[in-house]
Parts: C-alpha cells; structure tokens; sequence
C-alpha cells in the first residue's frame, strides 16, 4: 500500500511538473503572437510633407518613451494614435495627412519596447504607457478635445485608456473583442483561453464607457483579428457607438481614403467631436 501511494504521489508530482511547463510554453507563445516589435522607424511624417517633433515622456513606472507630435495649424482636436501589436509608430505615419486635412494634431508614440521606447510590453505595461501618451498630448495642446484611435491591438489599449482619461471619443479599427475571444476564434479545439495571461477585454472597456461617443470599423476580409470578434465588441459597447464596414485587408485603412468605405462615416464623426 505504501509503495502504490509513493507512486500515486510520484505520478502526481509529474504531471504538476508537466502542467507547469505547458503553462510556462504557453505564456511564451502567448507573448510571441501578441507582441512583435521593431526598433528602426521605417516611414516619418517628414516623408508625408507634415512638421513634427521627436517628444519623449515617462510612464508612470520610469519606463522611457519616444512618439512624434504632429501639431497643426488652428487645430481642432488632438487624434492619439494606439498602434497594432506589429512594428512600431512609423507605420502609421502614412495616415497622419488624413488627420491634417481635419485640422487635427496627431500624436504617434511606441509602446513599451517598440521603436525608440525603453522596457519590454506587457497588458499592465501598454496601459500605463497610454495614460502617460495622453497627458503629453494634453501638455503638448492644452484644452482641445482629445480622441483615442486604436488599430488591432491598440483598440484594447485605446479602449483601456478611455476608462483612465478623459477622451473625447474612441476609433476602433480592427479591434478585437478580448484576447479569449480571439483564442477561441482562432483555436477553437484548443481551450486556452483561461489559461492565457492577457486579458486585453476591449468588450468589457467599452461596455463601461456609457456617454462616450465610439466608432467600431471591421473589415470582413480581415484574416488577422477574425470579423466576428469586431462585431461582438461593437454588440458590447455601450451607447453611443456606431459600427462601420470597412473594405480590404487588416492594415488597409480603407476609411482613410475619400470615397472609401468608412470614409463618409468616419468624417461625421470626428466632426461631431471636435466642432
């Protein structure tokens, strides 16, 4: 009897090691489909024909931080850019005329770990990185109206920073609706969702957002954040929200384009905003 209970207990023991070091798999895959960043800055709003300045700012834990102001002339508001879980800034320096042509300053910054931003990305993290982005914007533009624009993955950390700042209103582009709703989407034979670390509850923010004004725009040829997922975040927000189809690819932007799908709608509601 003795000999079958040190077995049981030896069995045990093992299967605790083994289930430790799926988790431990786990959390690295996690962190490796979530976060992919690069450090050089591939396009810049000089490229764009627009002036901008190299700013830099602390989040609230000393990490160092690095985006570019893009101010206007006679601006209306202040557009603070949250970018995908891919690249850096840079990528969306190619959108930053559309903003202009509103008479709105942009600001462009890295998360944590991306481009010329110390640190390494984490949930907690990118969230203290985003309240520290939206006071250097209000420092940089005192009294304008400040609207939060996440792509992908910075609609969860735009839709967190809602909660935390006083924004004016909210863009989601391409935004999905959690980290476990994407898990189930993409491996639905795989139940991992509860064991994952990140949570990045994009619905779960905007459902606590009554009051402020949201914009959801999903495209249904997005292969990378699944479209259903953009709908069921749009289902959860509370009113006022508005839900846009867009057209192409995750990163196409369409919106961003006159005539383009989005286009129209987009337009109406930035200047329903900033009057």
């Amino acid at each position: 009897m003795k000999k079958i209970l040190t077995l049981l207990l030896l069995l045990l023991l093992l299967l605790a090691i083994l289930a430790g070091a799926a988790l431990l798999v786990l959390r690295h895959r996690e962190k490796a489909i979530l976060y992919h960043p690069t450090a050089a800055l591939a396009d810049t709003p000089a490229d764009h024909h627009l002036r901008y300045q190299t700013v830099r700012f602390r989040a609230s834990d000393g990490t160092g931080l690095e985006g570019w102001w893009i101010p206007v002339p006679h601006a209306r508001a202040t557009v603070l850019v949250c970018h995908g879980n891919a690249g850096n800034r840079s990528a969306d320096a190619r959108w930053v005329p559309f903003f202009a042509r509103q008479r709105m300053n942009v600001l462009l910054w890295d998360y944590r770990g991306y481009g010329g931003s110390e640190g390494v990305p984490s949930e907690d993290g990118l969230r203290r990185d985003a309240q520290a982005a939206f006071d250097a914007a209000t420092e940089s533009a005192p009294g304008l109206p400040v609207i939060l624009y996440g792509h992908s993955l910075g609609g969860a950390v735009a839709a967190r920073l809602a909660q935390d700042r006083p924004a004016a209103g909210l863009v989601l582009d391409g935004a999905f609706a959690s980290v476990r709703d994407m898990a189930a989407r993409l491996y639905p034979d795989w139940p991992v969702g509860p064991f994952l670390a990140s949570r990045y509850d994009t619905a779960a923010c905007t459902a606590a957002l009554p009051g402020l004004p949201k914009l959801v725009g999903h495209s249904p040829d997005d292969a990378v954040v699944p479209f259903q997922s953009g709908r069921t975040l749009h289902a959860a927000a509370a009113a006022p929200k508005a839900f846009v189809l867009l057209a192409g690819p995750h990163d196409a932007r369409s919106w961003f384009s006159d005539g383009g799908a989005g286009n129209a709608e987009l337009l109406d509601f930035l200047g329903q905003i900033a009057k």
